[in-house]
């Protein structure tokens, strides 16, 4: 049975207060968190979640960076990591690098004396392993950019190494066709350009039917 009235929150403005909490969050989870949020009657959870807040204020107040910022969801790229044999986009690795760099930050923030500083915010990770390995690992895959190294593999470095010598025979092939093509007068000014991906040669119409071509 409720016995609070529907429109509590309305006229105590506690959805205003959410409404600004939700405003300073970095990422969906933490919007999430906020608002299923209610009104607190536990007198100790409350005393605690005022120490944690008086502690975060006293960081502000110093000046001193906090490692927070921007983040996605990565509760979906997790579960697949659970499949054996899966390999997750570079998208998924780059979201999981931006967590595990955060983690890394705030662990290292509780050094020199911080742990016992803000005791209260240090427990909330107090129990939390973490292993920096994981970062070095994803960053020996892909760079800053959050795009796949060409040297990730040895198989890679080679499957590009290949790449780049056939890129570069046609090429050579290519502007072989260009050079004797222009020697017979079959192309404008305007010799080469791109259209959908394509390599396109400018050939006017009256030499149309003497090149192959679409």
């Amino acid at each position: 049975m409720q016995l609070q009235p529907r429109d509590l929150y309305e006229k105590l403005e506690f959805n205003k207060i959410l409404d600004l909490l939700e405003g300073e969050c970095y990422g969906e989870l933490g919007k999430e968190k906020i608002r299923a949020l209610g009104p607190l009657t536990d007198p100790k959870r409350i005393e605690r979640l005022l120490d944690e807040t008086a502690e975060f204020l006293a960081i502000l107040n110093d000046k001193v960076t906090f490692p927070l910022g921007t983040y996605e969801d990565v509760a979906e790229e997790l579960k697949m990591l659970e499949i054996e044999g899966f390999v997750l986009p570079e998208e998924g690795l780059r979201s999981i690098n931006v967590l595990l760099l955060f983690t890394r930050g705030i662990f290292q923030f509780f050094k020199s004396g911080r742990q016992s500083q803000y005791a209260t915010l240090y427990d909330q990770i107090r129990n939390v392993e973490f292993n920096a390995e994981l970062i070095q690992e994803i960053e020996r895959v892909i760079d800053e950019d959050g795009q796949i190294k060409p040297d990730a593999s040895p198989e890679l470095s080679r499957i590009r190494r290949h790449i780049g010598s056939k890129q570069r025979e046609l090429d050579k092939a290519f502007q072989s066709i260009i050079n004797e093509y222009r020697k017979k007068g079959w192309l404008t000014d305007n010799v080469e350009s791109f259209r959908n991906g394509r390599r396109v040669l400018s050939v006017p119409a009256e030499h149309k039917r003497k090149i192959r071509g679409i």
